[in-house]
């Protein structure tokens, strides 16, 4: 009996599958250094043309070991299967350009070592594509959805508070909790997915407008990700393919930013705002993007029993009752230590650990830098979330005691922060302003720059009339910690337990130091006349709060504005924002090396802030 010597393809399970491609991509790695080595060191060629060019030797050895041992890919569709792994790879290769130049240029790794860091770090997110999508089975088991062939669910129904009512052909899982069987209503929002309309290739992103709809196509045309919004009614979106097996981006990129202004021409407002019941009393809580309130808001009902209402947007009417808007949380890298006790398995906690790496406000930021050089940003966080889906669990699942409150009248607004501890009370218009800056920063992800006003529709002084009658009626207080341990004062202030306007709290923590903040602007003159007040922390017992004065009174700041000409004061406010926005990049990189922000940097941004503040309420007064 003859012996065949023809090599055996790898076991078709998803780990026989995974242990296949690591060793066809380390097979693959070899070529590619390879290549790099010759482009660089015999050739004389800059390192980022080189690493883009070593590429096209490694996708090309490695597709023809994944057809034949891997995937065992048949015959037909050979070609279009190597286009799209081609593709695929030189997407993320040009996507990891400023990775490569970080690592190499910022940290001074040799190019070799940055080369093979970068492509090592992209493995798991091009097996997760290849297996998923392009060498995916069509003869039976789940597809890339996870649904079985033939039995796919169509449609998907969502009721929110009955303000909003959608109709959709791809899932959105941040309203699962909004989710019926059907609407007893016409939808107030139809979405569809089909590709229709939207084209091939093109060289750069498309924003069109025509007949009451605006269109955003990506460099892949239909392929990627594309969207079409009726924004006359806010009534119908469509979404290209790509979207239905990323719905996280299709809900986040798409379809929030439309329910945002659809609620405000219904009366209301969607805040970028953590929602909870402390005692009785409604805390609404505000912070920049990846801050903390997902941890705050998990450590205050785990430790004080808060009721939950939302980590991230909550929906409030003019006369300050707010309305559940409970989407999963995202679990970041920094919110693990706060749920240690959740029920999950080991493995889950450590996927986490990757998961809240690569949607980290660090791997955001470098997204938006890519948007920025004319890439496909948008589809390329579609792929990454097909790939690897971002960390997100409903609060109960991870602290199954958690109490759910549909809705609650607001008594107190708090402003959290990264830096010196202070705990200032705020006055309306400074609320204001910060709640309003703080729900444009969560819409800064493409298209919504692009789209905007189109998509605003007239509709944006309208919204600021909400949000001010709102924060007119609540209590606003800034509260500043460099440990994120916001929670403890939480209840002190839900009871109204705050200092009066013009006085900052100082802590005195274990160690005898004291955490002051000398900014200096809001308060009363007091009896210091602007000298420093000197503090004997020997005499302060550890853990104790000081009450000081601050050296200026709101009305010094003002005043100085007001001696100013128009186009002066203008020009100084726009200055201010233009360093406070500078600053805080500053801050948000010092603190992806440590949870702490340096103090001088903490110190700089707060007296920006207060500076460009008191400019802002002069400039409106």
């Amino acid at each position: 009996m003859a012996t065949s010597t023809e090599t055996q393809p790898i076991p078709s399970s998803r780990r026989g599958r995974f242990l296949g491609f690591l060793a066809v991509g380390a097979t693959g790695l070899v070529i590619n250094q390879l290549a790099f080595w010759v482009l660089t060191d015999v050739f004389g060629l800059f390192y980022l043309w080189a690493f883009l060019l070593s590429t096209q030797f490694s996708t090309a050895w490695n597709f023809v070991l994944l057809e034949r041992y891997v995937f065992q890919g048949r015959r037909e569709g050979r070609w279009a299967r190597l286009g799209w792994y081609a593709l695929m790879n030189n997407i993320w290769n040009v996507a990891s350009a400023p990775v490569m130049y970080l690592i190499t240029s910022g940290f001074g790794v040799a190019h070799l070592w940055a080369n093979w860091l970068v492509i090592t770090g992209m493995t798991l997110v091009r097996f997760a594509i290849s297996n998923r999508l392009i060498w995916r089975d069509h003869s039976g088991g789940l597809d890339a959805a996870g649904v079985v062939p033939g039995r796919r669910q169509t449609s998907w129904s969502y009721d929110v508070h009955g303000i909003v009512r959608i109709a959709s052909e791809t899932p959105l899982p941040e309203l699962e909790r909004f989710e019926v069987p059907a609407l007893l209503d016409r939808p107030d929002i139809e979405v569809s997915v089909s590709n229709r309309g939207f084209g091939g290739l093109r060289r750069r992103v498309s924003v069109t407008e025509e007949d009451g709809e605006v269109t955003y196509i990506e460099h892949l045309g239909r392929f990627g990700f594309a969207a079409k919004i009726d924004v006359a009614t806010l009534s119908r979106i469509q979404v290209s393919k790509l979207l239905r097996r990323s719905p996280h981006v299709a809900y986040t990129n798409v379809v929030e930013p439309v329910v945002r202004w659809l609620v405000v021409r219904k009366g209301y407002i969607l805040a970028h705002a953590a929602c909870l019941q402390i005692d009785g009393h409604g805390v609404l809580i505000t912070a920049r993007t990846d801050t903390g309130k997902t941890t705050t808001c998990l450590k205050s009902i785990k430790e004080q029993g808060s009721g939950f209402v939302s980590d991230d947007m909550v929906i409030i009417d003019p006369e300050g009752r707010a309305l559940s808007y409970p989407k999963p949380l995202t679990i970041s890298s920094h919110t693990l230590h706060a749920v240690k006790g959740a029920p999950m398995p080991a493995m889950q906690r450590a996927a986490l650990q990757i998961q809240g790496r690569i949607h980290s406000k660090f791997g955001r930021s470098v997204g938006m830098a890519i948007g920025n050089i004319n890439l496909p940003i948008a589809t390329m966080s579609a792929l990454v979330q097909m790939a690897v889906p971002p960390p997100k669990f409903h609060v109960d699942r991870l602290i199954p005691e958690a109490g759910l409150v549909s809705s609650l009248d607001l008594d107190r607004l708090v402003v959290i922060e990264r830096g010196d501890a202070v705990l200032r009370e705020l006055d309306e218009e400074a609320a204001f302003e910060i709640l309003s800056e703080n729900t444009e920063d969560a819409y800064g992800f493409p298209p919504y720059p692009r789209i905007e006003s189109t998509l605003s529709d007239g509709h944006v002084e309208e919204e600021r009339a909400i949000r001010r009658k709102i924060v007119g009626r609540l209590e606003s207080v800034l509260l500043r910690t460099p440990d994120r341990n916001w929670y403890e004062r939480l209840p002190q202030l839900a009871a109204g337990i705050a200092v009066p306007f013009g006085v900052d709290v100082v802590r005195v923590d274990e160690g005898g130091d004291v955490m002051l903040d000398l900014t200096g602007v809001g308060a009363d003159d007091g009896d210091a006349e602007g000298e420093v007040i000197a503090l004997d922390t020997a005499s302060s017992e550890r853990g104790e709060v000081i009450a000081l004065d601050e050296r200026l009174t709101p009305e010094t700041a003002a005043s100085r504005f007001a001696q100013l000409s128009p186009k002066d004061a203008e020009e100084v406010e726009d200055a201010l924002s233009d360093a406070l926005a500078l600053l805080q990049k500053v801050s948000d990189i010092l603190d992806q090396q440590s949870d702490r922000e340096a103090p001088a940097v903490s110190g700089l941004v707060a007296s920006v802030r207060l500076l460009r503040d008191a400019r802002i309420t002069q400039g409106k007064g």
